[in-house]
């Protein structure tokens, strides 16, 4: 189970020079943009989803520039601070999150670029640093958190405690800005993706596969990181990868959110295999699925942009996926029901 995805999110109505030797042929992918380096921080969710906003632009023929992931982690942290506030505490309040959060800020406030607003990522260059800023991410979270349930118990109004949440913000990641120029041109984040990004997050559909619910329904999946209760088209598992192979041939990409089992994987000439129960099935099951997410040892643990896929010499087919451990490491993975590789 900790090689099948635990849930998609495919583009309604698409890597580069990644499969480089002669171990893969037959390849499929779409274009995306270069690896960008996440630096260690909590945010694949935004990293990947940024890239998928990213190759929809391109592939509607729009020539635009690598947008910022951080813009859209600011703002989704107000929405769940604002969640938080309006659930009197009970509500989760954490760094991860899902694709759901990015299109919804998108569709309410717009985009930057990441020459723009990186969330003070430029200045971090040495592993020493980033592993840092991770610690830095964990101390921010803890604040918000304390602080807002103080504001809780003493009643403070909703604007006062988000500016409150602001002030954290910009102290540990910067503060996003209301205008800024591009191509000589000042722009605010809506008038930028208005002009460069005229996307719909409407024509964006999100899918599962478990049998605790009907199937061909929408259903909300019941996973920690979905804290704004989103539905799920839910589809048998035999749809549910037909889909996404129906997406990748014409020409669509998709977000990834699943268990890549990082715990537990080990290199081998160049793969990285993924040790699950299912290690040595050739196909998972629904019932084997369902058992592993019904059990917990499956979880949604890492998202990546999932923009094609490819077959080794074996004839056996992998799915590639763009991870972000930046341009300094410059790779890029290939995933399916039985292991992860690297290439």
């Amino acid at each position: 189970m900790k090689k099948i995805s635990l849930l998609i999110v495919i583009l309604a109505v698409f890597l580069h020079g990644c499969v480089t030797s002669g171990r893969f042929s037959n390849t499929t992918r779409v274009e995306s943009t270069p690896l960008k380096h996440q630096k260690y921080t909590g945010q694949c969710w935004s990293f990947a989803s940024t890239s998928l906003i990213e190759a929809e632009a391109m592939r509607l023929g729009y020539d635009i520039p690598e947008l910022s992931s951080f813009y859209f982690v600011y703002l989704n942290y107000l929405d769940n601070a604002e969640d938080y506030i309006n659930n009197n505490g009970t509500s989760r309040l954490n760094k991860g999150d899902l694709t759901f959060s990015v299109l919804e800020v998108f569709e309410k406030h717009g985009a930057i670029p990441e020459s723009v607003y990186d969330g003070n990522l430029a200045v971090l260059t040495t592993k020493k640093q980033m592993m840092n800023r991770w610690k830095e991410e964990d101390e921010m979270n803890a604040l918000i958190k304390q602080k807002l349930d103080s504001l809780i118990n003493t009643d403070a109004s909703l604007d006062e405690s988000l500016g409150i949440v602001e002030n954290i913000l910009n102290k540990y990641i910067g503060q996003i800005p209301e205008r800024f120029t591009f191509k000589n041109e000042t722009e605010t984040p809506r008038t930028f993706a208005d002009k460069y990004v005229p996307l719909n997050s409407k024509d964006y559909i999100e899918l599962t596969s478990y049998n605790h619910h009907p199937f061909n329904q929408k259903v909300m999946l019941e996973i920690p990181a979905n804290w704004r209760f989103k539905k799920y088209l839910n589809l048998p598992i035999e749809s549910f990868m037909s889909t996404i192979d129906n997406a990748l041939n014409n020409g669509f990409s998709l977000a990834w959110d699943g268990d890549i089992g990082a715990k537990e994987g080990f290199k081998d000439n160049g793969y990285v295999r993924v040790k699950g129960e299912y290690e040595d099935e050739k196909l998972i099951s629904q019932e084997q699925r369902q058992s592993a997410y019904q059990r917990g040892t499956t979880r949604d643990d890492h998202n990546m942009h999932l923009v094609g896929y490819t077959y080794d010499r074996n004839g056996e087919k992998f799915y590639m996926l763009k991870t972000h451990g930046g341009k300094t490491k410059g790779w890029t993975d290939f995933i399916t029901c039985q292991k992860i590789i690297l290439d």
